[in-house]
């Protein structure tokens, strides 16, 4: 007899398999985890699938980063920012659509009290002397400048409500914006880097295309920060933050990738080409003096250590891509930073 397969049956299936799978490979079993590994064994999302398959087959493991990397990507990204991004699009046409409502209105009512303004000046100056008719006209006079009364305050309530509305808009835009910067040095934060890197990726796989990654680290930042305090600490970021900024250009993306980390795509760009944007990157922050400003006290300087990989379409996903650009930033601390090291 066949059993009856059902949807229980087959989650507990896919639920014992995701288990599994997470054991095999040292998988803390908390619910984020278990969240990727439960959709890596249905299967039905073949970038995860992949992504998982690549960090298996070049043994980089699960770590902490790796797993968060995943849970943002694929369970996170999928469905709650999802949602976020399209409920904001949707109330951004929403609004377009009421205030076209409103000007269109608005338009119409103003209309209409200018020409009833002027048909009753001449009704009045056809009809004024002849004192029954005057009577009627009186009347409805009254009633019309009622009315058109009433469509001024119709008219400022509108106007009101335009403003409101234009207001909502500009702070939403705003609200999207700042949802994809860094709230202190004002570049990307490393959520919208990797949206904006998955495509380049996926760019550079179907149209050919160089695509490079710079990984940057502030040298010595623990020891500078704990020495000079938190505060000036920020005004290094922001400093090297700046710099980057100005230092790029064209499709260059510059991001906080986390703590004093930052990183650095470039589109169309050859390893031979982001080397050298690494070591003017290098020569322009170790320039800089910090001094403070009310005493001219002189803190220093600032140096970064930099590592470079090279997209490869065939294997590479982005912890692969990311993976590599980090030993090279660590292959220029271990050999004297300040310096930009290629991959291996």
């Amino acid at each position: 007899m066949t059993p009856i397969v059902t949807q229980e049956t087959s989650d507990n299936y896919y639920a014992k398999l995701s288990l599994s799978l997470m054991e095999k490979h040292g998988v803390p079993p908390n619910p984020e985890n278990y969240a990727i590994w439960f959709h890596y064994a249905l299967s039905k999302n073949a970038d995860l699938v992949r992504e998982i398959d690549t960090i298996i087959s070049n043994k980089l493991g699960f770590t902490v980063e790796n797993n968060a990397y995943l849970y943002q990507k694929y369970i996170v990204s999928n469905r709650n920012q999802k949602a976020l991004d399209e409920a904001a699009l949707g109330a951004q046409k929403v609004l377009l659509e009421v205030l076209r409502v409103v000007n269109d209105f608005g338009g119409e009512t103003k209309n209409y009290n200018k020409d009833m303004d002027n048909y009753l000046d001449n009704i009045g100056r056809e009809f004024g002397e002849d004192t029954s008719v005057k009577n009627i006209f009186k009347e409805l006079i009254t009633a019309t400048s009622s009315l058109r009364q009433s469509g001024e305050k119709i008219n400022q309530k509108l106007e009101e409500s335009t403003r409101e509305i234009n207001s909502l808009r500009k702070n939403l835009q705003q609200v999207t914006v700042e949802a994809q910067r860094d709230f202190l040095t004002g570049v990307y934060n490393r959520k919208t880097f990797e949206n904006l890197i998955d495509e380049q990726m996926l760019t550079s796989k179907e149209q050919g295309g160089s695509l490079c990654l710079l990984m940057i680290d502030v040298d010595h930042f623990k020891i500078f920060n704990d020495k000079f305090g938190h505060l000036l600490g920020d005004e290094v970021l922001k400093i090297v933050a700046r710099t980057l900024t100005d230092t790029l250009k064209g499709r260059d993306i510059v991001a906080r990738f986390g703590g004093e980390e930052f990183v650095v795509m470039l589109p169309e760009t050859p390893i031979e080409g982001a080397l050298r944007v690494g070591e003017m990157i290098c020569r322009t922050i170790a320039g800089k003096e910090l001094k403070r400003r009310d005493t001219g006290e002189v803190y220093g300087s600032i140096t970064v250590s930099i590592g470079a990989s090279c997209f490869r379409p065939d294997a590479d996903t982005l912890p692969t891509l990311i993976k590599r650009a980090d030993d090279a930033l660590y292959s220029s601390k271990h050999n004297g930073r300040n310096r930009v090291t290629k991959e291996g």
